[in-house]
């Protein structure tokens, strides 16, 4: 813990979990508007800083991607890892969703290798007992030896006290976490690899080396291997010794172990009641149906355009006839030729753009942020998953496409969503195809102003299909191969308003 400018101690925690856990929402509630969002040095991956003050300490708080594992397969997965083994936050919060706890504690018995200071976060503690399960909290925290907060996000229920836990665990020069064993087979590897591995000098824990070595980690083999070329026959050794005991290879049985574990807590922790079924469960299984599901989506897209234009319609007539009343007074008080000059040159420009535009660029980003927050945003990724295949992505890149709705700009950027590079290079190059709200504006301003709704329609239908003919000629071209959809489906839940303006 350090001290800041104005002497006050400093605390950097980072929050860690799987995505649609909450994250992003204890962010921004606990931080407020003193934040700032850029990108991981050399990365396309988004990141987001926060500050807080709080009973004397000031708390830099960087929000990590969502991540389901601390292995490298993608960009995501290394920036977290190395932000945690490499810059050290003093403290991890580690967002659970309570109402999937075995899953995400797969992820917190990762965490816990790197022996960093957790603190554990139930977050969505709401949503677990409307299906039905309530969390003994206390004897989680005495199971994972760390602390356990529950918590509710959205409506900023437990922040305060995650909060001062953070700090607490901050304070404690022993409040480092302790991973849980795996079994004597495993273990007993494991240990005999981090004796032999301890001179190799690497700023990570010997035995979170020997786990990573054992389940053949690509980054950290080119790393020990490169001091210890030796200790590459020891692996793969004690990689045959596993495999031949379990008769499977070495990383399917370590983590087939934390899933064990993982199943084990949560089955103690957790005392189940009758559940809940809620109207957002019925809603779900409908917007997801593989047939009524696109009917639903079909009728949103479709009102989503169809009340952009009447709203922008009935707000730019409104401003259109402010601004006559305007152009009267103001050539009633100004009648010369430098007035008429100022108008027609100038004022009038800016009077064009504002009725135009702005009608139909606030009411569509406001609709784009209810479907995102609301949680719908990722039903439409889920149905699009097959049509996308067609030009070689899955249904996460019809975010970025819908985003190019609103501009063409940050739909390109949005496409750090995707996996690889191939797959980002063929999103974003649909992305800049999609009509943005200034093509928007000429479609609904005009086109369906003057010659129908209808029309305006029918050029939407066939911007998309050139969408899919060139992305589909993008996938043929571009060498690689498509990638699987693994997507966390959020649960339904009310917008946050406040963030949404």
């Amino acid at each position: 813990m350090k001290k800041n400018e104005s002497n006050c101690r400093l605390i950097r925690v980072a929050l860690a979990g799987n995505a649609n856990v909450g994250k992003s929402v204890i962010f921004n509630q606990i931080t407020g508007l003193h934040q700032h969002v850029g990108n991981w040095p050399g990365k396309t991956v988004e990141k987001a800083e926060g500050t807080l003050s709080f009973k004397g300490y000031t708390i830099d708080v960087v929000d990590l991607p969502g991540i389901y594992s601390l292995s490298t397969y993608s960009i995501e997965e290394r920036i977290s890892r190395d932000f945690i083994a490499l810059d050290k936050p003093d403290v991890i919060v580690n967002i659970v969703d309570a109402s999937n706890l075995e899953r995400n504690l797969f992820f917190t018995l990762q965490l816990m290798e790197l022996e960093p200071r957790i603190v554990i976060a139930l977050n969505q503690i709401d949503i677990a007992k409307e299906k039905g399960l309530s969390i003994n909290v206390e004897k989680l925290s005495k199971l994972l030896k760390v602390p356990a907060v529950p918590t509710i996000a959205v409506k900023n229920i437990g922040l305060e006290e995650l909060i001062t836990r953070v700090v607490e665990v901050a304070s404690d020069e022993v409040g480092f976490s302790r991973p849980l064993k795996f079994g004597s087979e495993v273990e007993t590897r494991i240990e005999k690899l981090a004796r032999a591995i301890e001179k190799a000098g690497l700023p990570y824990p010997p035995r979170w080396v020997a786990i990573k070595l054992i389940e053949g980690d690509e980054e950290i083999k080119e790393k020990v291997y490169r001091q210890q070329p030796m200790i590459q026959t020891l692996v793969e050794r004690l990689q045959k010794e596993i495999e031949s005991i379990h008769s499977h290879d070495a990383a399917s049985v370590i983590a087939s172990e934390r899933y064990a574990q993982a199943n084990t807590i949560a089955n103690e922790v957790y005392e189940v009641t009758a559940a809940k079924y809620s109207l957002a469960d019925k809603i779900g299984r409908v917007t997801s149906h593989p047939v009524y599901g696109y009917f639903f989506m079909a009728f949103v897209l479709l009102s989503m355009l169809y009340s952009i234009f009447i709203f922008g319609n009935f707000v730019s007539e409104l401003l259109d006839r402010v601004f006559q009343f305007l152009r009267v007074a103001y050539f009633a008080a100004f009648n010369n030729p430098i007035a008429s000059f100022l108008w027609n040159g100038l004022i009038e420009g800016v009077i064009a753009g504002i009725a135009i535009a702005i009608p139909y660029i606030i009411p569509f980003y406001f609709i784009l942020s209810i479907l995102e927050d609301s949680g719908y945003l990722a039903r439409i990724a889920f149905l699009m998953d097959s049509a996308m295949h067609r030009i070689g992505l899955h249904g996460k890149g019809f975010i970025p496409l819908m985003l190019g709705f609103g501009c063409n700009v940050p739909a390109c950027l949005g496409c750090r969503i995707m996996e690889t590079e191939r797959e980002r290079l063929i999103c974003a190059f649909a992305a800049s195809l999609i009509p943005c709200t200034a093509r928007s504006i000429v479609i609904m301003g005009l086109v369906a102003h003057y010659m129908g709704f209808q029309w305006a329609i029918t050029l939407y239908l066939l911007d998309f299909i050139i969408v899919f003919a060139l992305g589909r000629a993008a996938f043929k071209l571009i060498p690689g191969e498509p990638m699987g959809m693994i997507m966390e489906m959020p649960n339904y839940r009310k917008p946050m308003f406040r963030l949404i303006a």
